[in-house]
């Protein structure tokens, strides 16, 4: 049994992607102990070593951690908005073998041996294996196709 579909790579795919994979990410949470380190490091800096240009440098350091993780969504939007797929077609082919995504800039194959976990979220699925998360979204999906991802993956 061969089932296809298709989709663009535009900017409201994007955005989904990152808000159903994210609560599943290790990057959900902010880096505690290294701003804690970091701003530890620039007071010992500034009062200890009485270097307040480098006390400052690591100061600076961590509130830019900080930022990076409050702008961490349309930041990685804008990346992917940014590479040479962005607004493409995604053809999306699912058989006995698994997964294979193809668009005129890259051909992907995903094995149903590999996949580790099938996490069914509120908007897609997230597809779990040894070298990340692959999200597809409901919208492109029917009940058919979801059937055989949760079917094939559990085998």
């Amino acid at each position: 049994m061969v089932l296809t579909t298709n989709y663009t790579l535009d900017k409201a795919y994007f955005y989904e992607c990152f808000d159903e994979s994210l609560p599943y990410s290790k990057r959900a949470q902010p880096k505690y102990l290294l701003l804690v380190l970091l701003v530890a490091l620039g007071l010992f800096g500034i009062y200890g070593l009485d270097d307040h240009y480098l006390g400052t440098f690591l100061i600076m350091v961590a509130l830019l951690e900080c930022v990076a993780f409050y702008y961490r969504r349309p930041w990685w939007v804008t990346r992917q908005m940014l590479s040479r797929a962005s607004g493409s077609e995604v053809t999306l082919t699912f058989d006995d073998e698994g997964i294979k995504s193809s668009n005129f800039y890259k051909n992907t194959s995903l094995q149903w041996q590999d996949i580790q976990q099938v996490i069914t979220t509120e908007r897609g699925i997230l597809l779990q294996t040894k070298q990340g998360m692959h999200y597809l979204s409901k919208q492109i999906l029917n009940s058919e196709i979801i059937n055989l991802i949760n079917k094939k993956a559990t085998q």
